[in-house]
C-alpha cells in the first residue's frame, strides 16, 4: 500500500473573476498565473496584476489628455490680445482642466475596465503561451516536490479548464494524506469521463468532507456506477456517495435510487438520518425509497434504542 504524504497546503485565495487571477511584467509583459514574486521570464521583480496594468494604461491616457487641454489652454493665452482676454482664456482653460479631470476621475472604473477588456483580447495569443509555460513549470516539479507542483496546477485550474489540468490534481490528491481541515474542492476536479482515480478521491472526500459533494458528483457517480463498483472498494465509494446525499432532504428526493441501492450499506448514524428523515415527510414522495429503508429498519434496527426514540417521536407529530 502507497504511503500517503502529509502536507500542510499554502492558503489559496478564491477571486470572483478568473482573470483576477492573471499577473504581468512591468519590465517584459510576460503573464503568468503562479503567484511567484519573480517574473519566470526575465527574474525581476516588477509583477503586477492585470487590473493594475490596465489600470495604469488608463491613467496614463489621462494624463496625455490633460497635458493636450493644457497646451491649448496655454496657447489661447499666449495668443490673446491684451490682459482681460488672456485672463478670460486661463479661466476658461483652468475650467475645461478641472471639468475634464473631474470626468475622468467619475469614469475611470469603466476605463479601466473597458482597458482591460482590450488588453485580454489583444494579448490574448501572447497569454495562452505564457500560460502554457507556467504549466510546464508546474509540471517540472511532479517528481521532486508534489505538494508544490499540486499548489501551482490548483493555479493554473482557475484559467485553464481542461480535463488534463483536473486529472493531474486528482493524480496528486491521491498521494497525500487527506485530512477534515484541508482547503480542499471537488466539483471543478469532475470531468465528463470515468476515471478511477477520480472516483477513489470521491470516496476520500466522502469520508472527511461529505459537504463538497453535491449535483454534479452525484449525477457522475450515478452515471459512472457501473465503472465504479469495478474497483476493489467500488461499493465504499458509492455508499460514500449515498451517504452524503442523506444530509440534506433535497439530495435524497434527487437521487433515490442510488440511495435506495446502498442503503444497506450506510453506517448506523447515516442511515438513522435517512430513517427519520423519511419518519417525518411521510407523505412525502419518496419512490421505493421508503419501503427499502423500512425493509432495512425491520431486519437490522428494529430492537435499537435509537430508533425507538424515532418511532416515539414521529407517532406523536
Amino acid at each position: 500500500m502507497m504511503k500517503k504524504i502529509p502536507v500542510f497546503f499554502r492558503p489559496y485565495h478564491t477571486t470572483r473573476y478568473a482573470y483576477q487571477k492573471l499577473r504581468v511584467c512591468k519590465h517584459c509583459q510576460t503573464f503568468t498565473v503562479l503567484s511567484e514574486e519573480e517574473c519566470p521570464s526575465c527574474g525581476k521583480s516588477s509583477i503586477i496584476p492585470v487590473e493594475r496594468q490596465a489600470a495604469k494604461e488608463v491613467k496614463r491616457a489621462d494624463c496625455a489628455r490633460l497635458f493636450i487641454s493644457a497646451l491649448f489652454a496655454l496657447a489661447g493665452v499666449l495668443l490673446s490680445d491684451g490682459p482681460l482676454q488672456m485672463a478670460l482664456c486661463g479661466a476658461a482653460g483652468l475650467l475645461l482642466i478641472s471639468l475634464l479631470w473631474f470626468m475622468q476621475q467619475r469614469m475611470r472604473p469603466f476605463e479601466v475596465n473597458r482597458a482591460l477588456d482590450k488588453l485580454l483580447k489583444r494579448e490574448r495569443e501572447r497569454i495562452g503561451q505564457d500560460v502554457y509555460r507556467d504549466w510546464e513549470t508546474a509540471f517540472a516539479n511532479w517528481d521532486t516536490d508534489k505538494q508544490l507542483t499540486y499548489e501551482l496546477l490548483r493555479e493554473l485550474g482557475t484559467l485553464l479548464h481542461n480535463d488534463t489540468i483536473r486529472l493531474q490534481q486528482v493524480a496528486l490528491l491521491h498521494f497525500f494524506a487527506l485530512r477534515k481541515d484541508m482547503d480542499l474542492v471537488l466539483e471543478p476536479l469532475l470531468i465528463n469521463q470515468y476515471d478511477p482515480l477520480l472516483a477513489d478521491y470521491i470516496g476520500e472526500i466522502s469520508k472527511i468532507k461529505r459537504d463538497l459533494i453535491k449535483d454534479k458528483t452525484f449525477q457522475y457517480v450515478i452515471n459512472h456506477e457501473v465503472e465504479i463498483l469495478g474497483l476493489d472498494n467500488g461499493q465504499d465509494i458509492l455508499t460514500g456517495a449515498a451517504g452524503a446525499a442523506v444530509r440534506m432532504k433535497r439530495y435524497v428526493q434527487s437521487y433515490p435510487g442510488l440511495v435506495r441501492r446502498y442503503a444497506h450499506r450506510l453506517p448506523k448514524d447515516r442511515f438513522l438520518r435517512l430513517y427519520r428523515m423519511i419518519q417525518q415527510y411521510p407523505n412525502d414522495n419518496w419512490d421505493r425509497l421508503a419501503t427499502e429503508v423500512n425493509r432495512i429498519y425491520h431486519e437490522k434496527y428494529e430492537w435499537d434504542p435509537d430508533f425507538q426514540i424515532t418511532a416515539v417521536r414521529s407517532s406523536t407529530i
